[in-house]
């Protein structure tokens, strides 16, 4: 099944996050059969009364913003981003953060792939410079992702979320030497709320434990869910 989130839209925007089940994996790079993952993206189409075809990224953990209009197959980027009517913005993730936008009026929609390093080169940053509403009147919807509960963490990203002063008891704590356990939402929304985007809903669905999600730390050979939002 789609699912309907505990997000409240504007008229004329609608937005979803996809299941194991329903249609299952969307995502082509991750050994499996193209010819399955076409028809799964064919019903998710069809199941969500999408307008079109979503633009599907080549994700790679960067910052890269692309326009709907822009985007072609295999686009290098971690975010996308439309004003157009009838236009499809989506991620696709299984443990990464996706993070959509939406002005309030309902004229400007984004995506957003954020992992850890995402976050910290600036991917939610990027996207919100792409819209000409004040970030202020832009709200934000955190999807399913890992929880803290089971996202243990080295140095590396310890050292690399100080850097950006989010570091304290709520974001990390401490778990075995030299490991944390970090609060991805919990750091995109102090990002989000840090670059002027203070509406931010959290799903609050953990990846890692819910079976309606893949996970790629509890398996690495796993499909990906696509989380969407669209201008009817």
């Amino acid at each position: 099944m789609v699912l309907t989130l505990n997000w409240q839209l504007p008229a004329g925007v609608a937005a979803t996050v996809t299941t194991v089940e329903q249609p299952g994996n969307l995502a082509a790079h991750v050994n499996a059969d193209p010819a399955q993952v076409i028809r799964q993206r064919r019903q998710l189409i069809q199941h969500a009364s999408l307008p079109c075809a979503p633009r599907w990224l080549q994700q790679v953990h960067g910052n890269h913003v692309v326009t709907f209009s822009q985007a072609r197959p295999t686009q290098v980027a971690d975010a996308i981003y439309s004003a157009q009517p009838s236009s499809v913005c989506a991620v696709l993730t299984a443990d990464c953060l996706p993070i959509l936008l939406c002005s309030d009026d309902g004229s400007e929609i984004a995506a957003v792939h954020a992992g850890w390093r995402g976050l910290v080169n600036g991917v939610i940053e990027n996207t919100l410079q792409h819209f000409h509403h004040n970030a202020k009147n832009v709200q934000a919807y955190i999807g399913p992702a890992i929880s803290q509960a089971a996202f243990e963490v080295g140095v590396d990203v310890y050292q690399a979320f100080s850097s950006l002063e989010l570091v304290d008891s709520a974001t990390f704590y401490p778990h075995i030497e030299n490991k944390w356990m970090a609060n991805l939402p919990l750091m995109a929304q102090r990002l989000l709320h840090r670059a002027g985007c203070i509406k931010v809903t959290l799903s609050n669905m953990c990846t890692y434990s819910d079976a309606r999600f893949y996970s790629y730390r509890k398996d690495p050979h796993c499909g990906r869910i696509a989380t969407l939002i669209w201008k009817k």
